[in-house]
C-alpha cells in the first residue's frame, strides 16, 4: 500500500505530496492524518498522511516509522487546510502547522514529554512480618488504593524499595494535565427581557450556518448571552468555541466560564509548550466541551460543534498577518460554521464598518442592545474639532478639556488624559505656512520625541 504524505518543508515547489511504500510491520499503524518519519532526499523529516491507496510500487522509499498512535488531524482539519491553502495562497503544510501547538507540528527532531506522577499500588498481600515503616506504607496504600510515590518515600524511601522488589508493592504511571483549572460554581445571573430574547433568537437557529452580530453597549451583559446559549447547547451535547481578542481578556472570561461550568480548556500564546499540549490532547480525546482562547483557538480540534463566539470582533488581533498562512479567525469560524450547520456570533460594543455594513444588508443578523444591564447612563462623549480650536489660540489642549478639567479639580476629583500614540506629537506643522515635517522616503508624517529632541 501506498501513503502521500505531504511533508514538514514550506517551499512553494515541493508543495505537494509525495508517495511512499508503506512496510509490512506499518501497515496498522499507518492512518490517515497521523505524523510518520519519511527518507527525503538525504534527510529524514516528518509529515502528515493525506491520503493511502491499495496501489503498490517497488520503486518506492518505505516510511521510516510513524509518530503518533492516533491521527492528529482528522477529516475537518484536513479539508480546513485546503481551504486556508486556497484563500491565503499560502503551501499547504504551513497552514497544517498554523492549526497545530509546537508538540504536535510535523517537525523531526521535536519532542515534548507527558507529564507523568508515579503512584504506588498493591501488587500482593503476604504473611510476613514488616516493619513499623512498612506496615504504615502498607496501610497508607491499602486505605487509598494508589499512593503518590514521593508521599510514601518520605516515610521511608529504603522501606518503599524493599516492598516494591519483593513484589508486595509496584509503581504505576499516570498521565496528569499541566494545567487543572476550576472555580468557585456561583449562582447564574437572570436574564433580563432583552437578553432572554437575543438567546431565543439565536437558538432558534442553531442548526444554521447563520452570523449574528450583538452590537451591544459596555456593561449590556453579552456575556451572559454566550454563557447561556452555550449552557443550553451542551444540554445537547454539543461543543463551543470562544474567542477573545487579548490574553489578558482570555483570563478574565475564563474566571467567569469556570465558575458557571466544568472542563473547560485554554489556549493562548502565554500557555507553555506542554501545556498547549495537553489542553490540545485534552480537546482532541473530548475531555472538554468549551475551549476558549485567542486567535488559534479557532483551530481547535471539537467535534459536534454547536455555536462559534468571537467577543470584541472589532479587534486587529484575529488577523494574522505576521507569518504565513495570513488568516482571519472570521473567516476560519465562518467555514466551521457551514461545516458543522451552526451559527458564528460577533459580539462588540464598537464593530467593525465592514461587519456592521453586512448586517445593515442582511447578510449578519443584526442584534442590537442599547442599555446596560445595571441602568447605568451611558457617559456623555464630545468631539472637539481641533482645527478650529487652533485657529483661536495657540495651545495645544482645546477650552472644553481645559474647562472639565478645572470643574474637575475644584470639585476634588481627578482626571485621566489618554494619548493613543508614541512620542511627544504625532507631527510639527508650521503654524504660519502649514509645512509638514515628513519621511524623506515616504509621505507619512514623521513623530516629534522631545526627550531627544528628534523626529
Amino acid at each position: 500500500m501506498i501513503a502521500k504524505v505531504i511533508v514538514e518543508l514550506s517551499n512553494k515547489n515541493i508543495d505537494k505530496t509525495f508517495d511512499y511504500l508503506i512496510p509490512n510491520n506499518l501497515l496498522d499503524l499507518v492512518k490517515v492524518g497521523i505524523r510518520v518519519k519519511v527518507p527525503f532526499g538525504n534527510q529524514i523529516l516528518e509529515g502528515f498522511v493525506l491520503e493511502i491507496s491499495d496501489t503498490s510500487s517497488t520503486d518506492l522509499k518505505e516510511i521510516i516509522d510513524v509518530v503518533d498512535k492516533e491521527p492528529i488531524l482528522n477529516k475537518e482539519l484536513l479539508e480546513l487546510g485546503k481551504y486556508m491553502q486556497d484563500i491565503t495562497l499560502s503551501t499547504l503544510i504551513s497552514c497544517y502547522q498554523a492549526m497545530l501547538p509546537s508538540a504536535l507540528k510535523a517537525k523531526n527532531g521535536r519532542n515534548i514529554n507527558k507529564k507523568m506522577d508515579t503512584y504506588i499500588v498493591l501488587e500482593k498481600l503476604d504473611n510476613i512480618k514488616y516493619n513499623d515503616k512498612q506496615r504504615e506504607i502498607l496501610d497508607l496504600v491499602l486505605n487509598n488504593g494508589k499512593v503518590l510515590k514521593n508521599r510514601l518515600s518520605k516515610i521511608s524511601a529504603s522501606s518503599l524499595k524493599t516492598l516494591i522488589n519483593k513484589g508486595i508493592l509496584r509503581e504505576e504511571k499516570c498521565e496528569v494535565y499541566r494545567l487543572n483549572r476550576s472555580g468557585e460554581k456561583k449562582e447564574k445571573y437572570p436574564l433580563t427581557d432583552k437578553q432572554q430574547s437575543v438567546v431565543d433568537r439565536v437558538m432558534s437557529c442553531k442548526d444554521e450556518s447563520k452570523v449574528f452580530l450583538i452590537h451591544g453597549v459596555t456593561g449590556s451583559g453579552k456575556t451572559e448571552i454566550y454563557m447561556e446559549i452555550i449552557e443550553r447547547l451542551l444540554d445537547s451535547d454539543k461543543s463551543s468555541i470562544v474567542l477573545v481578542p487579548e490574553i489578558s481578556l482570555t483570563e478574565q472570561m475564563v474566571n467567569r466560564f469556570t465558575n458557571r461550568f466544568d472542563n473547560i480548556a485554554i489556549l493562548h500564546s502565554r500557555l507553555s509548550d506542554g501545556e498547549k499540549y495537553d489542553e490540545y490532547r485534552r480537546i482532541a480525546r473530548g475531555e472538554v466541551k468549551i475551549v476558549i482562547g485567542a486567535r488559534s483557538a479557532i483551530f481547535a480540534p471539537l467535534s459536534n460543534i454547536g455555536v462559534i463566539v468571537i467577543d470584541e470582533e472589532h479587534s486587529d488581533t484575529y488577523k494574522q498577518d505576521a507569518c504565513n498562512p495570513k488568516y482571519n479567525a472570521l473567516d476560519i469560524a465562518k467555514w466551521r460554521s457551514n461545516y458543522h450547520s451552526c451559527p458564528v456570533i460577533l459580539g462588540s460594543a464598537t464593530p467593525t464598518l465592514e461587519s456592521y455594513a453586512r448586517s445593515k444588508k442582511g447578510i449578519y443578523e443584526l442584534i442590537e442592545l442599547n442599555e446596560r444591564i445595571n441602568g447605568k447612563v451611558l457617559p456623555n462623549i464630545d468631539i472637539i474639532d481641533m482645527n478650529k480650536e487652533l485657529k483661536s489660540k495657540k495651545e495645544s489642549f482645546s477650552k472644553p478639556l481645559i474647562d472639565a478639567i478645572n470643574n474637575s479639580l475644584s470639585n476634588n476629583e481627578q482626571v485621566i488624559l489618554l494619548l493613543n500614540r508614541r512620542g511627544y506629537s504625532s507631527f510639527i506643522t508650521c503654524k504660519n505656512c502649514g509645512y509638514v515635517a515628513k519621511c524623506p522616503n515616504c509621505d507619512i508624517t514623521l513623530t516629534y520625541h522631545k526627550s531627544s529632541n528628534t523626529l
